[in-house]
This record gives structure tokens, C-alpha cells and sequence, in this order.
């Protein structure tokens, strides 16, 4: 482990010294590959992790974890049109519970096209290679990470002119997700998700929409004999867009959610939701943006579905030209309807407490250094203690060209 560790450092050093190299020919940040340009960037980590698996803490374990995060990211400009394909992987390797070492992959590429002042297209490829952290599955209990494989395609055609009165944005996409370890416990998850959607926006002020959307979800379960149902989510929402002022933009809608199972043995769902966001900007280097929704959530073993609550804000403050600073507060609630498995009967109910703060230093302007530390809080009804505490602190250094 020593040896990666140098290893480690060795790259970052390397990196560095290159960007002295072609600073003074290309763009900060870039190499130019013929038309296009990349955008490498590493970052190597040191942190520590006081429960790794999700444990009460009477069972908790904790750990010392070694990061590596390599990005790089291809971006290609054709007139008003936009290309890039970009690279993420995430190497983890714990100094003593060695098999919990695990290596994220993440393939994607967008495609940004506009055609004319009316006619947008947004698509998206992506492909992920990624482990589920121990104990990050309710009701799934496994000795290793769980990794799956997932493909996903999105698109959104947008039509209608930048000042029309109105505008009609129309959304797909697939989701498809395999696990590929653990199959005794994760098999029955493996799941084909299809989305289709539509909003019409009607602006109501020079930087004001009033937005109408409809849109439904269709989740299917693949292997055979599962307990788990095939299903639909439907959403009936109502709410607005703005960009009212120089400090303030945002989204908000709320309406209604059905949730309906092909098979009579589950039951169905039908209830308030929302989603949206708020960004306020009082001046240039400080920022606050809030975020919220409330829907439901597939099963993965526990009650029939979930209804999910997060809340979420994070400030965001430019301190000086080289130090800055994000902190996160946010809380998250989760009811497993139709669980019974709470305090005498009650359905499961957890609320997830997050507070965090990072810290950013520039050394360079291609070089940063850093610390990022959060508290995780989760407490439950449920009868065997599904409570847990967990600090993570981590220190990291990051460099691009």
C-alpha cells in the first residue's frame, strides 16, 4: 500500500510539471487533440472513515482509505453545437478491511444541438461500472461492496424561441441495471427503468414561466421469481421558472404522484409531491442554492415502496482569490410503507441528518489543495437498531494541466 501511495503523489508531481510544458501553447487546462480539446484533472486523497459499513455503533468499524479520482473530459465545438466525452474513475483501497478496495468506472458523452432560434436536442450516453458501499442497501445485507453495471440513454427536445410566449419541452430516457456480485442478495434488484415526459411553459413575466408537466416512469424487474413488482409512477405537476432578478433563479413545482403495481398484491400509492431548486447569489463570490423534492421510491426488499423526502441547501463562499469554502446542511425522511416492521407494528420510518463542510485552497492555478470533512446521522423506528452515526474526514490534493 505504501508503494501505491508514492506511486500516487509520483502522478500528481508528474502532471504538474507537464502543465509547464503547454501552458504557453494551448488554453489553461487543455490539450488540443485536432478540433477538440481535453481537460485532464487527478486527485489523490487521504481519509478517514469511523464507520465504513453503516453499523450501529456497537458493531461500527472504521478505517483509514486511499483515493485516487483520475477525470478527463474530450469537448468538441461544431457552430452553435456542443460534444464532449469524459472519463471518471474513483479507486478506493482501505489500509485494513482490504476487501472493501473498490474501483468506480463511469463512461459518458453528451451531445448538445441546436438546429435553429426554435429547435434544441440534449442527449446523453452513459455507462457506469460502480460498487454500493456496504450497508448502503436497506434490508440487504452482504459481506463485500455490491457492484452492478449500468447503461443509461436521456434526451430533451426543447421547442420554441429563446423570448417565445411559449414553450414545449419533451424528455425520454432508459435505464438499465445489472449486479454482477452478491447475486444470492442482489439479483432480485436488477431492474430496466423507461421514462417519457413532457412540460409547456408559459411565460407569465419577461423571466417568468408557468410550467405544466406530465411525466411517467416505468420500472420492470428482470430476474426471474423476484419479489419485487413491476411498476408506474405518474406525476401531475404545476409550478414555475424564473430568472426574476441578477441574484435569484430557480424552479419549483408541485402536484400529484400515482403509483400503481401490475400485480393486485402490492398496493398503490397516490399523494402529494414536489421538486425544485433555488439558487440566490447576494453578490458575485457567495452563493446559496436549496434544493427539495418528495416522491416515492422502489422497494429493494423492505415494505412495498418508499416515500422519500430530501432537502438539501449548500453555501457556496469565495473567501479570498484562493481560498473557498462549501457547507451542506440537508435532512432526508423515508417511510417503507406497508413495512410493519417499526416500534409495535409501525411502518419503518428513517430520517437522515447531513452536515458538511469543504475547504479549497489553490496553490496554483493548476494545483489546489484541500479538506472536506462530513457527519451523517440516520435515526429509526425500526425494531433491530437501523440507526447509525458516521464522520468522514478527508484531506486531498488536485491537479490539472
Amino acid at each position: 500500500m505504501k508503494k501505491s501511495w508514492c506511486e500516487l503523489t509520483g502522478m500528481v508531481a508528474l502532471l504538474g510539471a507537464s502543465s509547464l510544458n503547454v501552458f504557453a501553447q494551448t488554453p489553461p487546462g487543455a490539450i488540443p487533440l485536432g478540433p477538440m480539446m481535453a481537460y485532464p484533472e487527478i486527485e489523490v486523497g487521504l481519509k478517514r472513515d469511523d464507520n465504513i459499513a453503516l453499523q450501529p455503533s456497537a458493531t461500527r468499524q472504521s478505517d483509514t482509505i486511499y483515493t485516487l479520482k483520475p477525470t478527463v473530459r474530450v469537448e468538441a465545438k461544431q457552430g452553435a453545437n456542443l460534444f464532449d466525452f469524459a472519463y471518471r474513475g474513483e479507486y478506493f483501497r482501505y489500509d485494513k478491511q482490504t476487501t472493501d478496495n473498490v474501483e468506480n468506472h463511469e463512461l459518458a458523452a453528451n451531445g448538445n444541438m441546436t438546429f435553429d432560434a426554435r429547435n434544441n436536442l440534449k442527449l446523453r450516453l452513459q455507462y457506469m461500472d460502480r460498487f454500493d458501499p456496504r450497508g448502503s442497501l436497506v434490508s440487504v445485507t452482504t459481506p463485500t461492496p455490491n457492484e452492478y453495471h449500468q447503461s443509461m440513454v436521456t434526451g430533451l427536445y426543447t421547442y420554441g424561441a429563446e423570448d417565445a410566449q411559449g414553450k414545449l419541452e419533451f424528455q425520454g430516457g432508459y435505464t438499465s441495471k445489472t449486479y454482477v456480485s452478491n447475486l444470492s442478495s442482489t439479483a432480485n434488484l436488477d431492474q430496466n427503468k423507461t421514462d417519457v415526459g413532457g412540460v409547456f411553459l408559459w411565460r407569465v413575466q419577461p423571466k417568468t414561466y408557468a410550467t405544466f408537466t406530465l411525466k411517467q416512469s416505468d420500472y420492470h424487474y428482470t430476474t426471474a421469481n423476484t419479489n419485487l413488482i413491476d411498476s408506474k409512477d405518474r406525476f401531475f405537476l404545476v409550478g414555475a421558472r424564473w430568472d426574476a432578478t441578477a441574484a435569484t433563479s430557480g424552479r419549483m413545482s408541485f402536484g400529484r404522484q400515482t403509483k400503481s403495481f401490475e400485480s393486485g398484491a402490492s398496493h398503490s400509492f397516490s399523494g402529494t409531491s414536489w421538486e425544485g431548486g433555488v439558487n440566490w447569489k447576494p453578490v458575485s463570490y457567495s452563493s446559496v442554492d436549496f434544493t427539495t423534492n418528495r416522491n416515492t421510491a422502489d422497494s429493494t426488499g423492505l415494505g412495498d415502496f418508499s416515500i422519500t423526502q430530501n432537502n438539501q441547501a449548500v453555501w457556496t463562499h469565495a473567501w479570498t482569490s484562493n481560498i473557498s469554502s462549501a457547507l451542506t446542511a440537508g435532512q432526508a425522511t423515508n417511510r417503507f410503507a406497508y413495512s410493519t416492521v417499526g416500534v409495535s407494528g409501525a411502518e419503518r420510518d428513517d430520517k437522515t441528518t447531513t452536515l458538511g463542510l469543504r475547504v479549497n485552497y489553490a496553490i496554483q492555478r493548476w494545483l489546489k489543495a484541500g479538506a472536506d470533512w462530513t457527519n451523517t446521522e440516520r435515526r429509526s423506528n425500526a425494531v433491530i437498531d437501523a440507526g447509525y452515526k458516521r464522520n468522514v474526514l478527508m484531506f486531498f490534493v488536485a491537479a490539472t494541466l
